[in-house]
This record gives structure tokens, C-alpha cells and sequence, in this order.
């Protein structure tokens, strides 16, 4: 099935043949059937958000004639906005980034997935999730946003979709280390390729982080839904909920940074700059991401100010493997510059316009980046206590996570499709023109929404809150942002048009067959001339560490939410009389 060849720009990628069609065996079946279920929910969600941006924008209410903007297709605001946040955030990312890895963890240690029904039985689950959680969201007993904790309350079939999804992960987890040890029983001694390690280290800190979420469904949302117990503590819902939930941004961007440090430079014919420099990257976000949720809850009562100093120190912590990427990658697109031509000239910046800005796998993930610059920027403003305190519950985070999410993690996930999908159908992309115009039209969109929200949210436009009611108040230093916005939602409406005109035109009108095997930019062996230390696998050493962390980080915060201090627990269940 696989045939390894040498790459005269490169280090050794995988060729494959494409196999015949089996439900049960095939991995393209299997890694299609993720990515057709992550962008059928993309195709819902995305077109949430731009209604949700026209909604606040005082200039589409005026256009539509004032009492025109409740008209039924923007009055369901609450609705709209958790499928948007749901069916984006959550139902996209987990069916792509499963999808995606199952894909490259086969290319890469050259075998397939260990238990092939166990995968299809895990992608089961996660259906059947999904469609319980979207018949509560569409029937709309569930608006309770994709941050749902208490007092806010769902229909239990959203829990329980939820629940079934995250177990679908878990499942896939076991599946995936389990075709790793029997690699490297294989191969003793070697380290794993790079982009399997990425995913290994994404999958362990997803299982532990959501624990919390896990915890919280299972003991308090899904029994107080189903009539079980009649309150609960919203205090430690939400504890429990950042747990979860600020890792789950690296849950996306660990897959996002597996390609620019194991994909793109393949892609560009050049070696990374350092390999053993991007697994300390992905240590330090596997490690650093789950202890720095507190930032969240700086202005919740009972964390105390020693929690959130110590979780506001390692909220900067986090930020040094952003940094050591933006060194890592940065030094990898300049040797890409210098081997098409450029000379070290214009302040050694000559290297810029010699990359293939024409190709849209290449485009889509350098776009990415840049945007990363404001999100991470953005996201070290929300560590500081006093500037969160001010800006937290307003629509700069709205602008911050969008371009986190919406911009460097979509971005980046739009260029591994433009290979993927091709990869999957044998069939070149088409009108890859398009391709590269849907990146740059998302990129400018995105940066546009991210200035309009995030400069109103600085003059203290409300985050979450309907401002397109009747007789909400909005400010006129608002809304010219907010209008910004609007205008930022139709130019990425018409890029999400071109996502699926591109997406489908490869899958049904590409006649351009891609070679017998076609050239897929994933190492299957660590680099020869660096020395990678073999406790950079001792992945039950690393999960150890994880978990004293978190003990040591969040320990006290929950402690001091229960009260146990002073000798008993007050989270406030009350079972109903019999």
C-alpha cells in the first residue's frame, strides 16, 4: 500500500496508492467520513456568524429600517450563537483534527491504525453525539452558548451528545498510542516521526483536560437536566468547565503547529530548522496548558488572588512555545526564501516574496501566522488581572478568539485540507486561484472583524448580550466598530462561499488525476543529524507531571470553591423529594 521514495528537496515522504473502497478497511473511507461530517457542520455554522455580526451592527438595523431587525431570521440570537460556537469550535475541530490524525499517524509510522473497527466505533459515537446535541440546539432547548455551565441549563440531549462525542476521542486516543507501541516495538530505540509526536502529545492533554468537562456533565449539568438534582454550584460548574476549556484552544492549535513545524517545510522543500526545538514546543503546550485556566475567573468570587496570581504567571509561561515557533518556523520560511533565489538583501527580509505565495496549501498556513501575531497578542493582554477585569466580558474577546480560532487555527486547517482532500480523492485541487483568494479574502475579513470587535470591546461593547433587541442601549462609540464588523461578516461570508466551491469542485469536477501515487509531505523517520533524547517519549513520565500540575494549580482553586477549608462541602445539591 505504501512505498517510501526519496525526495531530492527534502527528507524521505510517503507515496500512496490509493486502495479499493471498503467500508471497514479503508482509511481513506474512514478519514473522509471525519472531514465530511466537519465541514457539513462547518457549512451550518459559518453561516451563523456573519447574522450574528449584522445583529449588532447598528448600520444593518438603520438599513433594514429599525424594527425590521427582528424580523424571525436574526430574532433566534441566542440560538444562532451556540450553533455557531458549537458546530464550529466543537463539532469541526473534533471531527478534523481526528480525521487529520488518523491520516498522518498512518503515513508517518507507515501501518494503520491498530483497531480499524475501533476507529469506525469511536466515529459511531461521536455521530450519534453530534446529532443528540443538534436536535437540543436546533429545536432550541439548548441556548445556552458553547461555554455551557451553570445556572444555565440545556436539554439533556445536549449533554449527553457532548458526552458521547468527548468518549469518541478518548476511544480514538487508545487507539492511536496503541498503533505508536506497536511501532516502536517495531522500532526500538528511534524516535517517532515529528507529526506522529505532535499528535500524541494532543491527545494526551486532550484526555486529561477533559476530565473537567467530563466531571461537570456527568455530576451536575446532564442529572440537573434530567430532573436528578434541582440546583447545583454554578461556582464550581465553571471551575470545572475552564478546566477544560482553555485548553481545548491548544487542543486546536497543537494540529495547526504539527503542520507548520512537520508539513510545511516538506511542502517548501526545505528541512525544518530544528526538530528536536519543535518537541520542546509541543511539551511545553501539552505541559503549560491545562494549569492557567483562572484567568477566566478573575472576578469569581471565592478563587482567591493567590490562585490567580500563580495562573496568571503561567498563562505567560504558555506563551514561550508560541515563541520559540514564531523563531523555528520564521528561520525555516527564510531558508525556503534563500533556496528560491533570495540573497540576504533588503535588511535580510528579501526572503518574503520568494516564498510561493501562489500556492494555496502554503498561502493559507503563513496567513495563518500572521494573524496568530494579534492573537497572541491579544491573549497575553487577557493574563494581566487588571486588563482582563476590564475587558474580559466585553466583545475584545470576541475579536481575541477569533482570531485565535477563526483565524490562525482556520486558516492553518483550510491549507492542510487544500492537500488533503486532493490526497483523499486523487484528484487535483481545483481552481487552486480560488483557493489561494479564499485565503487572502478570509485573512482580511478576519483581521477586520478582529479591529471592529476588539476596538469596541475597548470603549466596552457587551459581549454575548442580544444588542440588536428593541431598546438595548448602544453606545456611539460602538457602533462604527460594530458596523465594521458587519462589513467584516460579508467579506468572510463570500469566503466561506469559496471553501465549498473549491471543496466541492475537487470532489465531483477535478478531471486533472494526480499522478499513480501522489507525493504526501509527511516524514516517516526523525531527522539522522539530531540528537532527540529519549525522554522526550516517556509519555508516562510526561502524564505524570501533567497531573501533579494540575493538582498543584487547580487543587486549591476547587478546594476553595467547595469550602472544604473550613470542613465540609457546599456545592448546593438538593435531590428533589421523593
Amino acid at each position: 500500500m505504501q512505498a517510501v521514495q526519496p525526495n531530492s528537496k527534502s527528507q524521505p515522504t510517503v507515496q500512496i496508492e490509493f486502495p479499493k473502497f471498503s467500508l471497514l478497511k479503508s482509511e481513506v473511507a474512514l478519514v473522509g467520513s471525519h472531514l465530511f461530517l466537519a465541514f457539513t457542520a462547518l457549512s451550518i455554522g459559518l453561516l451563523m456568524g456573519p447574522f450574528q455580526a449584522f445583529r449588532r451592527a447598528p448600520g444593518v438595523t438603520q438599513l433594514l429600517g429599525g424594527e425590521a431587525i427582528g424580523m424571525p431570521i436574526f430574532s433566534y440570537y441566542y440560538q444562532a450563537l451556540t450553533l455557531h460556537g458549537v458546530l464550529n469550535a466543537l463539532v469541526f475541530t473534533t471531527f478534523f483534527i481526528v480525521g487529520m490524525s488518523y491520516f498522518v499517524v498512518q503515513r508517518s509510522l507507515k501501518r494503520p491504525m491498530k483497531y480499524m473497527p475501533l476507529a469506525w466505533g469511536a466515529f459511531a459515537l461521536m455521530v450519534v453525539g453530534v446529532v443528540l446535541a443538534g436536535y437540543a440546539m436546533i429545536s432550541g432547548q439548548a441556548n445556552v452558548l458553547y461555554t455551557f455551565y451553570a445556572p444555565m441549563l440545556a436539554h439533556f440531549t445536549f449533554y449527553l451528545g457532548l458526552t458521547l462525542v468527548i468518549v469518541g476521542t478518548w476511544v480514538a486516543t487508545f487507539n492511536t498510542f496503541a498503533t505508536y507501541l506497536d511501532w516502536k516495538k517495531d522500532n526500538p530505540g528511534q524516535p517517532v516521526p515529528l507529526i506522529a509526536y505532535a499528535i500524541l502529545a494532543n491527545y494526551l492533554m486532550w484526555c486529561v483536560a477533559t476530565v473537567g468537562v467530563a466531571t461537570e456533565v456527568l455530576t451536575m449539568q446532564l442529572p440537573m437536566s434530567l430532573g436528578i438534582i434541582a440546583t447545583t454550584d454554578a461556582q464550581i460548574s465553571r471551575i470545572l468547565f475552564w478546566f477544560f476549556g482553555h485548553p481545548l484552544v491548544y487542543f486546536w492549535l497543537i494540529p495547526a503547529y504539527a503542520s507548520w513545524y512537520a508539513l510545511l517545510p516538506q511542502q517548501m522543500g526545505v528541512k525544518l530548522f530544528s526538530d528536536p526545538l519543535a518537541r520542546v514546543a509541543f511539551l511545553m503546550l501539552m505541559v503549560f496548558s491545562i494549569p492557567i485556566g483562572v484567568h477566566h475567573l478573575y472576578v469569581d468570587p471565592g478563587v482567591s488572588e493567590v490562585s490567580k496570581a500563580f495562573h496568571s504567571a503561567l498563562t505567560f509561561v504558555v506563551a514561550m512555545p508560541s515563541l520559540l515557533t514564531a523563531f523555528t518556523i520564521a528561520a525555516t520560511l527564510e531558508r525556503a526564501g534563500k533556496k528560491n533565489g533570495a540573497t540576504g538583501k533588503m535588511f535580510h527580509l528579501d526572503w518574503v516574496p520568494k516564498v510561493p505565495w501562489g500556492d494555496p496549501v502554503v498561502t493559507s498556513q503563513i496567513l495563518g501566522m500572521l494573524i496568530f501575531i494579534i492573537a497572541g497578542i491579544t491573549g497575553i493582554t487577557n493574563a494581566s488581572y487588571t486588563l482582563n477585569v476590564s475587558l474580559h466580558n466585553t466583545t475584545w474577546i470576541v475579536g481575541h478568539f477569533h482570531t485565535t480560532l477563526a483565524g490562525a487555527v482556520f486558516l492553518t486547517y483550510m491549507g492542510i485540507t487544500y492537500w488533503l482532500i486532493p490526497a483523499m480523492r486523487g484528484r487535483k485541487l481545483f481552481a487552486p486561484k480560488l483557493a489561494v483568494a479564499q485565503a487572502y479574502t478570509w485573512f482580511f475579513g478576519m483581521i477586520l472583524f478582529g479591529l471592529g470587535m476588539g476596538r469596541a470591546g475597548i470603549e466596552g461593547a457587551i459581549r454575548r448580550t442580544d444588542m440588536g433587541v428593541v431598546g438595548s442601549f448602544m453606545s456611539e462609540s460602538w457602533a462604527g466598530w460594530l458596523n465594521l464588523s458587519a462589513v467584516a461578516g460579508v467579506i468572510l461570508l463570500v469566503s466561506s462561499v469559496l471553501i465549498y466551491v473549491v471543496i466541492i469542485g475537487t470532489l465531483f469536477f477535478s478531471k486533472e488525476p494526480i499522478e499513480e501515487a501522489i507525493e504526501i509531505p509527511i516524514l516517516t523517520e526523525a531527522p539522522k543529524d539530531e540528537f532527540i533524547p529519549p525522554i522526550m517519549e516517556r509519555w508516562g513520565m510526561w502524564l505524570a507531571i501533567i497531573v501533579i500540575a494540575c493538582i498543584i494549580m487547580w487543587g486549591p482553586v476547587l478546594l476553595e470553591a467547595t469550602d472544604f477549608v473550613n470542613g465540609y462541602w457546599s456545592v448546593g445539591w438538593t435531590v428533589p423529594a421523593q
